[in-house]
């Protein structure tokens, strides 16, 4: 009776270790599988449509219907209206899924499309009602925020420019520590705006999960 209580005691202080590298691991797995995924995609539609910074992209439907559908593998693609946008959250076989929110911006001196894509490594959260009070109490856990926006020339989008989707990294300044620390978007700042970096922490470790990753599993 001694021995099986001891067994009990170490199970209950180390079950919740495991499952928390379990869902760090899965989170890790699918990050990379979806970067990978998503921009092999984009680099196929090239051979077909030419540079993506030629793009004339209207929003989000045009986007899906006619760039990126015929070269992604996924299980289901449903609509989810967000403020004046219309989305596409598409489903894949390993259980993730992607909220796609893409627009058309035209200015007197420049005109751009692109957007964000909002990936949940578990599709129950990008299914949930797509609000900003759901939204942004899973950042960098249950979502992670990627951006697209090739033709943009702003300077803060500089790691952006001529790129597929990238981990969210708008107006970051390249230092490592500031993934972390910035005001706005630093994956360790409570601003309501905060933890659009995460993903960029994640994909500078190798897609790893850092030790001192500032959000528990």
């Amino acid at each position: 009776m001694i021995t099986l209580g001891i067994i009990g005691v170490v199970a209950a202080l180390t079950m919740p270790a495991l499952i928390a590298n379990h869902k760090k691991t899965v989170v890790e797995t699918r990050l990379k599988k979806f970067y990978s995924s998503i921009n092999q995609a984009i680099k196929m539609a090239e051979i077909e449509y030419g540079d993506k910074e030629d793009w004339q992209v209207k929003d989000t439907d045009d986007f899906w219907d006619n760039y990126l559908s015929k070269h992604l593998n996924y299980i289901n693609v449903e609509d989810s209206q967000s403020s004046s946008y219309n989305n596409k959250i598409v489903s894949f076989a390993d259980g993730s899924a992607v909220i796609i929110n893409i627009y058309y911006s035209s200015t007197w001196d420049e005109t751009t499309n692109g957007g964000h894509f909002i990936f949940c490594p578990e599709a129950k959260h990008c299914k949930k009602p797509y609000t900003t009070e759901n939204m942004e109490k899973d950042k960098g856990k249950r979502n992670f925020t990627f951006g697209f926006w090739p033709n943009e020339t702003r300077s803060g989008f500089k790691y952006h420019q001529n790129k597929g989707v990238e981990p969210y990294k708008v107006w970051w300044n390249g230092d490592q520590e500031t993934l972390y620390t910035d005001s706005t978007y630093g994956c360790n700042t409570s601003a309501s705006s905060g933890k659009l970096y995460c993903a960029a922490v994640i994909q500078n470790n190798g897609w790893k999960i850092p030790k001192n990753y500032p959000i528990r599993f």
